[in-house]
């Protein structure tokens, strides 16, 4: 079965050599589509360097930004199943076929997502994902508790293997979506379809400062994005249930947006803290966020970390 590895690019010159040969280095049958998103640190040429007939070099007449360029590779892709990749990771020897295995393992799934090492810019290691208790197959009550509380189930786009039937039957990336877009991809291949957790491990995701999410801006720009993808959940649980979950998020969540919010701030950038944090606001009441640490602060015994249990029919993140 031909695999297609979706391989957007955009300034990866420093890892993009590793990551193309680690892609052409699988023992399957593979096509790998390139597409260039307008780089001007000579990526495209280092993908131009590698003379296979297997890679397909696209160049996009205008930037579409991470998730509509993907959608390119996959909108090209003669693969039945479709990898998707970074420019940043490596594929260890074998990924690819596991993560078919399990999907002809489970020929209902929507996507099968992998557990990876976490490497950083040397490409020394830094330690494994894998460490939680997730069952290799994801009903929906189970997904939308996960997602609900903890956000992504895969570690990173590079994890996630796809069927073409999933994109015919809810569409590709969402562009509306430039930091979250995976995640509300997941949220409405869940709704149709089990999601598979492989937990073999065979890639390696790689951190650096370069890294979209590291950016400065970032973090404001995903705070609106979750104010978007809120009212998905919103439409799932009742309100006494989804105050709950709001809660427990706020102790992960929010605290992390205000440690973001309070650095920037602390820059002098006054008015974007402040806008920030007015969403942040309407995402999880600050009382919420600050609350726990001001008992904290004073000896103040309060109450546990609210949640919901998950499923009784599986284990949880």
């Amino acid at each position: 079965m031909l695999i297609t590895v979706a391989l957007p690019i955009y300034n990866g010159n420093p890892y993009l050599e590793k990551a193309i040969a680690s892609i052409l280095a699988q023992d399957v049958d593979l096509e790998l589509i390139i597409s260039d998103d307008g780089s001007s640190d000579g990526s495209l040429a280092v993908a131009e360097g590698f003379a296979d007939s297997r890679i397909r070099l696209l160049r996009n007449d205008r930037n579409r930004g991470i998730f509509g360029n993907l959608n390119r590779c996959v909108s090209e892709a003669r693969g039945d199943l479709i990898q998707v990749f970074s420019q940043d990771d490596v594929m260890l020897q074998e990924y690819l076929a596991s993560q078919a295995a399990l999907l002809a393992k489970h020929p209902d799934a929507g996507l099968v997502y992998g557990m990876p090492e976490r490497i950083d810019e040397q490409g020394r290691l830094l330690g494994t994902y894998d460490n939680d208790t997730t069952p290799e197959r994801i009903e929906w009550p189970l997904y939308l508790w996960i997602s609900s509380h903890y956000g992504n189930l895969p570690a990173s786009i590079s994890s996630i293997m796809i069927p073409r039937r999933t994109f015919d039957a809810v569409g590709l990336f969402d562009p509306a979506y430039p930091l979250a877009g995976d995640l509300e991809f997941y949220n409405r291949v869940a709704e149709r379809f089990p999601i598979l957790r492989n937990a073999e491990v065979k890639h390696a995701v790689r951190t650096h400062q370069l890294m979209t999410s590291a950016l400065p801006t970032s973090g404001a720009r995903y705070l609106r994005e979750e104010l978007r993808l809120a009212e998905w959940y919103r439409r799932h649980w009742s309100e006494a249930e989804l105050k709950k979950v709001r809660r427990f998020r706020a102790h992960l969540r929010g605290r992390y947006h205000l440690g973001w919010i309070r650095r920037l701030a602390m820059r002098g950038h006054i008015v974007q803290a402040a806008r920030a944090l007015r969403d942040l606001n309407r995402l999880y009441p600050l009382g919420w966020i600050i609350g726990p640490q001001l008992r904290q602060l004073l000896g103040v015994r309060g109450l546990e970390r609210p949640s919901i249990p998950p499923p009784k029919t599986a284990a949880a993140a």
